[in-house]
């Protein structure tokens, strides 16, 4: 399925600005109109296939909650046609297809009407269903159903986990590509954002962000381009083409809110919220295994996992703790006192409840806002119809009623109807606000001080400059999105920088560099900030690079660029060095000693630092770890990054001088990792070489650093 994203405004067609690329836009039209506010959200493209039956997930919005959904129109290739295999929720919008049996093949464009805030709006081939052939027989998975431990999904990278390879049972078919065309989790369609893949020989694995999955089943669809004997290509649809089961015991079980407040007396019975559990639902139950006091009338639903606590005589002050036991087919987990039930004298009901009237928040910003008013006792919190976009993205305490966003969200601009419901025992209320979402004048996303080694575009590379003497060094910023008129201040992060020897002005961005050593790379980390002391203040840290070139032992050795940018869960390779003064053949090189990580947007424990025996703290110790496993740790050996220790097994190493590419550098995809977060920094490591093909004289040969490997998941 593609992940492009639909968006109808209520007015016409116009360019929408949303914070992703690859936007699909559709008109429609609106029976009454409100300004062009209310838009609308559907995943375009699903493909299925005869026999297939499944919900699509609902659309998200911006503005008032829609409802009284209907499908005004089905297409097929452009034609308008009639049939029954398609059908709306009324109140969700979801999209349920059945029947296919004896549906046509083809493309399918679904128009869809609705209603929000009182007003009638109807969206143009909103929905677009791709109805495919099956494959042809004879196309296997094997094995067709995986079962993997979630700990492993965590822990382990996409090399180590299973696969599922797709194939033919003779000679007949032959298949030319591989598609993910759909994944469901427990039977709800899931965007496939990395969670799988396919490679070109049809091995089906899991994807860079397995990391993300959850508990429970996932069942892929995969779409399939095959030719048999003597007939042309044609696409078809493998459904159920291979299941995962990601399984654990119950790992978490949260109620939120974890408490309720009783009235002393009350005849009606108090229920709590259905739990939230992390872990496989196969045969999923819940009990109850103690309550204290434990004549305290207190049932739960085995399925649901939903408390009730029955008309009781418990005494005034009574704090009834309830332990419960989810069990599955995997383990059970007793979750002590995770629900409280206490009992008071008297609850007053909700006669007053607002917050004000209109919030304005600066985009990218943290948002705290607190409850104005409110009266009535064991008031619980919660958003009513809140916009979809804003889901997960606005939080609120259901506690306190106080609702927030964390600094970084990525909400966009514009107006929201929020509603949150106060709710007690003796009844609810409901208050609404505005929040306006404004434009950030300092937000930026990069600064660069260009290159001097011909890369280009120059953008697409680390800024970097050579040089090949002893002497101060000026580089001045070459380009940023800074919007103009807004003030910028430099520094530099010593601490992650590595070298002490430069200087910035901390108006201009204008670096003055004064550090010499022959053959060696260096890293200056820049801090750049704009809004510096207000709540919209933005930071981005930029690395920049310096290489000192000049001959070691009548050798030079300089690679370009010398910093090689990529992303640890794919890995990658550096273009080979030009090597001068050395002989052809004869020369070799690997890496030695002197291994040091400098953390730039990983979390506090990447810690920046060189390794060294005695000390476990860094980030280097880590990766040695990594390369080691079970085995003890010598943070004195190069062999987790060396090409001559590792020959028959390269694939386990960090990264490597390949020998077999002119002295390229390769980095291992999945293995810089710790604390289940990728490295997001810069490693530079000494490496040695020798000049008279001797592989045994490399250890002990002349030393550099002339290359620099720059970490970062967004790299492609």
């Amino acid at each position: 399925m593609k992940q492009k994203i639909k968006c109808m405004t209520g007015k016409f067609l116009h360019a929408l600005m949303v914070l992703m690329a690859g936007i699909m836009i559709v008109s429609c039209s609106e029976e009454t109109t409100d300004s062009g506010k209310f838009q609308l959200y559907y995943s375009d493209v699903t493909d299925i296939g005869p026999s297939m039956s499944m919900t699509l997930y609902a659309p998200t919005y911006i503005g008032a909650k829609p409802y009284d959904f209907e499908i005004t129109r089905v297409s097929l290739d452009g034609e308008n046609v009639q049939n029954e295999s398609f059908g709306i929720d009324k109140e969700t919008g979801a999209i349920i297809i059945a029947n296919t049996n004896q549906l046509a093949i083809g493309s399918y464009a679904l128009s869809v009407a609705c209603t929000s805030d009182g007003k009638h709006y109807s969206f143009d081939d909103i929905v677009h269903i791709n109805m495919m052939r099956t494959v042809p027989e004879g196309i296997v998975a094997t094995p067709k159903k995986l079962d993997v431990k979630y700990e492993d999904v965590l822990s382990k990278s996409e090399a180590d986990l299973p696969t599922s390879a797709i194939t033919t049972d003779g000679n007949h078919i032959h298949i030319t590509k591989y598609v993910v065309a759909n994944v469901r989790h427990e039977g709800e369609l899931v965007e496939n954002d990395e969670l799988f893949a396919v490679s070109d020989a049809g091995v089906v694995s899991f994807g860079k962000k397995h990391q993300n999955l959850k508990p429970g089943k996932y069942v892929i669809d995969m779409k399939l381009t095959t030719a048999v004997v003597d007939a042309e290509s044609s696409e078809g649809l493998f459904a159920n083409a291979v299941e995962v089961n990601v399984v654990s015991k119950p790992l978490s079980l949260v109620y939120e809110p974890d408490f309720s407040k009783v009235e002393l007396g009350t005849d009606e019975p108090t229920k709590t919220v259905v739990p939230k559990m992390v872990g496989s639902r196969d045969g999923l139950k819940y009990s109850v295994k103690s309550i204290v006091p434990a004549n305290a009338p207190v049932t739960i639903d085995a399925t649901t996992g939903e408390l009730t606590l029955a008309k009781n005589n418990l005494a005034l002050g009574t704090e009834c703790k309830v332990t419960v036991t989810a069990t599955n087919a995997y383990g059970s987990t007793d979750f002590n006192e995770v629900y409280t039930f206490t009992i008071v004298p008297l609850i007053h009901a909700i006669t007053q409840f607002a917050y004000e009237p209109t919030v304005e928040m600066v985009e990218g910003t943290a948002l705290v806002q607190k409850v104005k008013a409110v009266t009535g006792d064991e008031v619980k919190y919660a958003f009513k119809d809140l916009p979809s976009v804003l889901t997960g993205k606005l939080n609120i305490n259901p506690q306190t009623g106080e609702i927030g966003a964390v600094k970084g969200n990525d909400i966009p601009q514009g107006n929201y109807n929020i509603q949150v419901v106060a709710e007690n025992p003796k009844g609810s209320m409901t208050a609404t606000f505005v929040l306006k979402v404004i434009k950030n004048k300092y937000l930026f996303t990069y600064v660069h001080w260009g290159n001097n080694v011909g890369l280009s575009p120059v953008r697409g590379y680390a800024s970097q400059y050579r040089i090949k003497s002893s002497g101060p060094l000026v580089m001045k910023v070459q380009s940023s999105d800074i919007q103009s008129g807004v003030e910028a201040v430099y520094s530099i992060d010593t601490k992650n920088s590595s070298t002490s020897d430069a200087t910035i002005d901390s108006r201009t961005g204008e670096i003055t560099f004064n550090k010499w050593q022959a053959g060696k790379v260096f890293m200056v980390l820049v801090v750049t900030t704009t809004g510096k002391g207000t709540s919209a203040e933005v930071t981005v840290k930029t690395p920049v690079f310096v290489h000192c070139s000049a001959a070691v032992k009548g050798i030079t050795v300089d690679y370009t660029p010398f910093v090689l940018q990529v992303n640890p869960r794919t890995g990658g390779i550096s273009n080979a060095p030009t090597v001068s003064g050395g002989t052809s053949g004869k020369f070799l090189m690997d890496y030695r000693r002197s291994f040091n990580y400098y953390n730039i947007g990983g979390p506090a424990s990447h810690v920046t630092g060189v390794l060294k025996g005695g000390d476990t703290s860094t980030f280097m110790y880590e990766m040695w770890k990594n390369y080691y496993g079970s085995a003890a740790v010598n943070a004195g050996a190069r062999k987790p990054v060396s090409y001559y220790d590792n020959t028959s097994a390269l694939n386990t190493t960090l990264c490597y001088v390949d020998a077999t590419k002119d002295c390229a550098v390769r980095v291992n995809a999945g293995k810089w990792i710790f604390d289940q977060e990728y490295a997001n920094g810069v490693f530079i490591g000494q490496m040695t070489y020798t000049n008279d093909g001797n592989a045994n004289k490399v250890a002990s040969g002349s030393q550099i650093f002339p290359l620099a490997i720059w970490f970062d998941t967004s790299f492609k």
